[in-house]
């Protein structure tokens, strides 16, 4: 790739962005409320096989659970709730879907069969709906485009924090309260082990709620005037943008297949594999996944600025092509070797690398929508995500186990297969996208 393959926006007024304490504000509240996100959306992935035998389940349940039961109904949500952020206040809309998770999180404490717990985890699935489409709204309207990618790469990390809180606190959560044999609460009755986790972890949401409603609000900055979706037609900006839109969103889409079945199946693939206890994995990967994670967002925030700022308008996309590429070899590999201390340096490097997924994802949608569409753009983004990202990944695992292997410990091989298909698509569906993102933003940036 050469500088031929980019071209070098028109100058133009620089609008009137807020000032930065604002801004930074907004970016540790989003952080955090992230990390909560996360750290709901992930804590089934410790309570695995406590589950399983409370409830008789099957890894394709478990799956549901994880995949279908959040991903369906968060997509469902996805459309109103970029609406909202689109026409209302986006701080409250903010603050309204943190209380709901948090409250949804703690209600899966109470379940006790498949249906309820299904019910609960749809309710989280809709409350965090609202994170996606109001960080890349908020942040358009915070920042530069040239600081966008660290803001966005803070937020984003968030998401990594999340997972490994949930790895590190769930096991040993999951654990402790195994220890005690549960516990009781007056007037709401024993809690199982696995169910006072889900309580637990629900509570703090509260707080952050309140947080993020004591938001400053900024003002909506305009882009891509003359722009069909200058008037808020979603349907008619991505039919103007359909192809930089619909190939940058299948890379990402192919992309998330793999990152979902990782997130999800890893701390039972090492358990199965290697004899290792919940604790000692949710601590490891919890750790590997809180700084590896972490480090590579920033990482990829601060690369895409680079890039961003030596003219090249198509530069998330293109760190995605490279991103895809690089994660194949650790991807396949860490699942399938012998030793445990070679898969936890795989598992590590492929964690640091996968983690650029969520910040390129991101900029890459707010690259090609208007201050009118932003909101219900980044909901498409994140419906695309939760039904063939977390739909898809960790069933597409499950199948491979359950129905070609009929074997648990077959798990390994199944992520290492969802990888090696998934991947090389990703990359091909980004790289195609490319030339056609450069012509989405210099129309937007020209009109």
């Amino acid at each position: 790739m050469t500088n031929s393959d980019h071209e070098t926006s028109p100058v133009r007024e620089e609008p009137n962005y807020p000032p930065a304490r604002e801004g930074w504000y907004g970016v540790g509240i989003m952080s955090v409320a992230m990390a909560l996100a996360f750290i709901d959306r992930q804590i089934p992935t410790m309570l695995v096989e406590p589950i399983k035998a409370d409830l008789s389940m099957s890894d394709t349940q478990i799956a549901l659970l994880g995949g279908v039961a959040f991903s369906v109904f968060y997509a469902l949500m996805a459309i109103p709730i970029g609406f909202a952020v689109d026409r209302y206040q986006r701080n409250r809309v903010l603050g309204i879907g943190i209380l709901f998770w948090s409250v949804m999180t703690a209600l899966a404490g109470f379940a006790n069969s498949f249906l309820k717990l299904f019910g609960a985890r749809v309710g989280v699935a809709a409350g965090e709906a609202v994170i996606a489409p109001v960080s890349v709204s908020l942040v358009a309207d915070y920042f530069k485009p040239t600081q966008q990618g660290r803001a966005m790469g803070i937020i984003s990390a968030g998401v990594y924090v999340g997972m490994g809180a949930a790895l590190v606190i769930g096991g040993f959560l999951i654990d402790y309260f195994t220890s005690i044999g549960g516990f009781t609460i007056p007037g709401l009755g024993y809690f199982k082990p696995w169910q006072g986790t889900f309580l637990v972890v629900g509570i703090p949401g509260v707080l952050i709620a309140l947080a993020a409603f004591r938001m400053k609000e900024p003002v909506r900055l305009s882009q891509g005037a003359g722009d069909a979706g200058e008037q808020g037609d979603i349907i008619a900006h991505i039919k103007d943008h359909r192809w930089s839109i619909g190939l940058a969103f299948a890379g990402i889409a192919f992309m998330a297949m793999l990152t979902y079945s990782f997130s999800f199946w890893a701390p039972t693939m090492m358990v199965r594999t290697y004899g290792l206890s919940l604790s000692e994995v949710g601590l490891i990967l919890g750790m590997i996944t809180i700084f590896g994670s972490s480090i590579g967002t920033l990482c990829c925030g601060t690369v895409i600025d680079l890039i961003r700022a030596r003219g090249y308008e198509d530069a998330p996309v293109r760190v995605g092509v490279a991103v895809a590429l690089a994660c194949i070899p650790f991807a396949i590999l860490a699942p399938l070797v012998s030793s445990v201390t070679v898969a936890w340096i795989l598992i590590a490097v492929l964690m640091f690398m996968i983690s650029w997924l969520t910040p390129f994802a991101l900029i890459s949608v707010a690259g090609v929508a208007t201050s009118a569409t932003r909101g219900r753009l980044t909901a498409v983004y994140a419906m695309v995500m939760m039904v063939f990202g977390m739909s898809v990944g960790p069933q597409l695992t499950a199948f491979f186990t359950d129905f070609v292997f009929q074997d648990p410990q077959k798990l390994g091989v199944s992520v290492s297969i969802t990888a090696a298909l998934t991947l090389p698509v990703s990359a091909l569906f980004l790289w195609l996208s490319m030339r056609h993102y450069r012509e989405s933003v210099a129309r937007l940036q020209a009109s």
